[in-house]
């Protein structure tokens, strides 16, 4: 039985990156593979629990929280005395010397377990992969380059790392090419795999609802997609439609103020349904100043709801056909996001026509099809031996 391991700095992470690995490990499992997530931290108790018997999960250390000092801010500690200068300089070295001694530990343990493919989720992870493991190990950067480009701790690991792994997997084929032309040259892309099938898509014509489902954060602005909304349904026309929110966080005063002074904006907390949610909505929504391949935007797709969405970067155009499936606007176009809004919402035959369309576009997400591209490159890795 070959044996796919992941690797994660914590064993306990909710989020997307978390999600797209038990969807592949649970595939992985059901085509006679033995599958496990070796982490370094565990910081979020409870995940597991959603995890089968046959995923096997192990923490290198369960005791100490995922949190490093770096050097840039036992620089900047300076500033603010030697007091703090010192207490920051000692905790850099502490924490230097526990990771150092927990990637020892990663070493003896894969080695121990002698995996025939590694998939690295975190560029902090590959410190702890043993020299004749590298060969074999395929690292996942599950952002844009955009953005992995102004993290110079990433670069420089991908850079002090890129000749002696299997390749670099990235999210679309937009941030592949982007990665070649920083230089990186041993490159693949694959796309994240959707964790439900839909057999019906959402009748979204009825429904008359927008909604979110993500994560509550500056980057995702929204304060920005609330007041958009809000300012849409001024208009007489959408009294009848609603728009909900779901997702942990917390908004701005402007944003809450607005939730509870509207009879038409719900926000409705954390949902381990998205599922059903978007089955009995009409429109998805994404504001975010950046994505490396959004989860929620395929989830959406599958359910047979049409995307709006600012251009959020290299995987947008591969995530969204604009036109067919969505439109994706350019970044900070406020007015033409509202009235594609308005469209979309007034003009039932389109808001059918692109819903079927993403229905049919996003079977190329399902995790069948991506596992398949997986097993591909196993081939490859074991034929390279």
């Amino acid at each position: 039985m070959k044996k796919v391991m992941f690797l994660q700095i914590n064993s306990h992470s909710f989020g997307g990156i978390w999600e797209v690995n038990h969807t592949l490990g649970e595939e992985f499992i059901k085509r006679g593979y033995s599958v496990s997530m070796l982490a370094i931290r565990q910081n979020h108790p409870g995940v597991c629990e959603k995890v089968s018997s046959d995923f096997k999960i192990n923490t290198i250390n369960e005791i100490t929280e995922w949190k490093v000092v770096h050097k840039k801010e036992v620089i900047l500690s300076i500033k603010n005395g030697p007091v703090c200068f010192a207490k920051t300089f000692i905790r850099y070295f502490s924490d230097k010397r526990k990771l150092k001694n927990d990637y020892m530990k990663m070493k003896k343990f894969i080695s121990k377990e002698k995996p025939d493919f590694i998939i690295a989720s975190h560029y902090q992870t590959l410190p702890g992969i043993p020299k004749d493991f590298l060969s074999r190990t395929i690292h996942v950067q599950h952002a844009s380059f955009k953005f992995i480009d102004t993290d110079k701790a990433n670069i420089n690991t991908l850079k002090k790392y890129n000749n002696s792994l299997f390749c670099l997997m990235w999210l679309c084929n937009s941030i592949m090419n982007n990665a070649k032309k920083r230089g990186f040259l041993k490159n693949r892309y694959i796309y994240n795999p959707l964790r439900f099938e839909v057999e019906t898509k959402a009748d979204v014509c009825k429904n008359k609802k927008i909604v979110v489902v993500t994560r509550i954060s500056a980057e995702k602005r929204l304060d920005l997609m609330i007041n958009i909304v809000n300012s849409v349904f001024q208009d007489s026309r959408f009294k009848d439609w609603s728009f909900e929110i779901y997702g942990n966080g917390s908004f701005s005063a402007e944003s809450k103020a607005i939730i509870d002074n509207s009879n038409q904006i719900f926000y409705k907390g954390i949902t381990d349904n998205p599922k059903e949610i978007l089955m009995n909505s009409s429109i998805n929504l994404n504001t975010s100043l950046y994505e490396g391949f959004s989860l929620s935007i395929i989830e959406a797709l599958a359910c047979g709801l049409p995307i709006i969405a600012f251009n959020f970067g290299d995987a947008a155009s591969e995530q969204i056909i604009n036109g067919k499936t969505g439109y994706v606007i350019d970044d900070d176009d406020i007015e033409k996001f509202t009235d594609t809004l308005k469209l979309v919402m007034s003009d039932m035959d389109e808001l059918e026509k692109l819903s079927l369309n993403a229905f049919r576009f996003a079977h190329r997400f399902y995790v069948k099809e991506i596992a398949d591209k997986w097993e591909e490159l196993f081939k490859e890795i074991e034929a390279s031996r």
